[in-house]
């Protein structure tokens, strides 16, 4: 009787395990993004991309374009992953905000 029990358990247990291990894998995914999209834009910031200062008419170096690709990439990242899994973005960023402050 215990082992019908048991295997009953396991039985339901399968998809919930599914469910988790999905929210898990979005939930590092989504930190990952948010750590690597915030040191994107202090590289930009640092490289003074797009300030009022900077001549608005010289074309951007080839780095320069690198990381505004990049910026676009994980942003557009963050936006599918978001509108996928929105709470569990939500708390990939506030692991993302304990990690790197």
């Amino acid at each position: 009787m215990i082992t019908i029990i048991a295997l009953s358990a396991a039985i339901l247990a399968i998809p919930l395990m599914a469910r988790l291990l999905v929210a898990a894998i979005a939930t590092l995914l989504g930190a990952a993004l948010v750590i690597r999209s915030r040191r994107n834009a202090g590289d930009i910031l640092s490289r003074g991309i797009g300030q009022r200062n900077s001549r608005c008419d010289r074309k951007p170096s080839r780095a320069e374009r690198r990381l505004l690709k990049q910026g676009l990439k994980l942003a557009l990242d963050q936006a599918e992953l978001k509108s996928l899994f929105p709470t569990t973005v939500a708390r990939a960023e506030t692991w993302a905000n304990r990690l790197v402050p």
